[in-house]
């Protein structure tokens, strides 16, 4: 019933005059006879129009609830159909366009589900394949263990061995722990006025030990104090990362060398190493969860650290980048 509104007018029009000259019959017309046969006539023609009217009313209700049927089940079907022009301001035009709307944001929340499941896939597929080792290490080692006919020598060494798999173990676990609390929302950060420097030195007294047994020298000269909007212990945990890893891929005797820098609208922190640098091309990658480059086989880790100290710098509105080459890296 495209035309709908115009047959509503003709018929209106139709009846307008026909009860017009009926009036007119009814004051004008001196015989009697003819009068009553008009007026009966009238009537008869005004009923046939509204029934006329209420045919074709219902004939565009259902016609109108058709349309709006076929453009659900179209949406339902993620196929992007228009039934009502959107040139025109309707009311069923508005609908479509509101329809359409919400089609495109299920559909978008679809897309982010798919996502999220297949980011969840391979977060579980990442955490079995680095806690298998460890679990297996330690597995074998408990069981010869077992053996009664160990030497001192042997159960210590194994005894040693079952160890450092269980501390491996637990650095994961914590890991991944911090990661996934962080990655979910779980964990806030809190970012208030506080010292960069403060953050700093904490940072430097948790890698501190492991520096001096390589030897490594450690420097932060700062004579002045720089403040920011920062989480103290996310920060900290941030920049303790970083220094893990210079501190692991910086040979005895190195330096590692630590250096805050003020600038209108941020602060800047460069920490730098003299270790054995990272080539060109893992540069982009080594920000990614897991990931180890080719000169980090033989050195302890998971390849958490980095990635966790670009999701706290990311969530406190800063960001992270690498400069290496053969002479170390900042």
């Amino acid at each position: 019933m495209k035309h709908f509104g115009i047959y509503r007018k003709l018929i209106l029009m139709a009846g307008a005059a026909t009860a017009a000259v009926s009036i007119g019959v009814f004051f004008f017309m001196e015989d009697i006879l003819f009068r009553m046969l008009f007026i009966a006539f009238a009537f008869v023609l005004l009923c046939g129009l509204l029934f006329l009217l209420d045919f074709l009313h219902n004939r565009y209700n259902d016609n109108l609830l058709e349309e709006i049927t076929l453009l659900i089940e179209a949406l339902v079907e993620q196929q992007e159909r228009t039934f009502f022009s959107e040139a025109e301001d309707t009311l069923t035009a508005r609908l479509q366009h509101q329809l359409l709307k919400l089609r495109n944001i299920l559909m978008a929340q679809n897309q982010m589900l798919a996502q999220e499941k297949e980011h969840i896939k391979t977060l579980i597929s990442d955490i079995s394949h680095q806690i298998k080792t460890p679990v297996a290490a330690a597995n074998t080692f408990a069981q010869l263990l077992g053996d009664t006919g160990l030497s001192d020598e042997e159960r210590n060494e194994y005894i040693a061995t079952l160890q450092t798999s269980l501390e491996k173990l637990t650095f994961l676990t914590n890991s991944l722990i911090k990661m996934s609390r962080l990655e979910s929302g779980i964990i806030r950060l809190k970012p208030e006025r506080t010292s960069l420097n403060d953050i700093v030195l904490q940072a430097v007294k948790t890698v501190y030990a492991k520096a001096r047994g390589k030897n490594i020298t450690i420097t932060f000269e700062c004579e002045q104090t720089f403040e920011a909007l920062l989480d103290f212990n996310w920060t900290a945990e941030a920049i303790t990362n970083v220094l893990d890893n210079a501190v692991k891929y910086t040979p005895n005797g190195g330096v590692v060398d630590l250096k805050i820098t003020e600038y209108p609208s941020y602060l800047r922190l460069d920490i730098s190493d003299n270790g054995i640098g990272i080539p060109e091309e893992e540069q982009a990658k080594i920000f990614g969860r897991f990931y180890r480059g080719k000169q980090s086989a033989g050195v302890d880790g998971v390849g958490i650290g980095l990635y966790l100290t670009r999701d706290i710098v990311n969530k406190q509105k800063g960001y992270i980048k690498v400069a290496s080459d053969e002479n170390g890296s900042t």
